[in-house]
């Protein structure tokens, strides 16, 4: 059973992926040296994510009135701590001041990325 326990929630619409491969010297320079880059046929890959978040809210509270509802785009690329895999994020924006500024949970986990 996984330790980890949910914190919020948010329904993703109108989502759009873009990824592509770099190699992994080109794109290491760029990522703490505490994480390790996550190799898909031994590249590494630069994502653009785009979409409409919907009903954000916190655990057992109900959506925070502006801030539960936002656009955001994302340039990322995919890593791993400590033997777990998560994103790392070059770049996170909103339209929400409270959604682009990610809340991290643990002093464990580096800036900018999410397990």
């Amino acid at each position: 059973m996984a330790s980890n326990i949910w914190l919020m929630t948010q329904t993703w619409r109108d989502q759009l992926f873009l990824h592509w491969p770099v190699d992994p010297p080109t794109i290491r320079k760029y990522v703490p040296e505490e994480l390790e880059l996550d190799l898909y046929d031994n590249k590494a890959w630069i994502g653009i994510v785009l979409f409409k978040a919907r009903c954000t809210r916190p655990r057992f509270m109900p959506p925070v009135p502006g801030a539960a509802n936002f656009l955001e785009v994302n340039v990322r690329t995919y890593v791993k701590y400590k033997n777990k895999t998560g994103v790392y994020f070059f770049s996170l924006d909103a339209n929400s001041k409270l959604a682009a500024e990610p809340q991290y949970t643990s002093s464990d986990i580096p800036p900018g990325i999410f397990l």
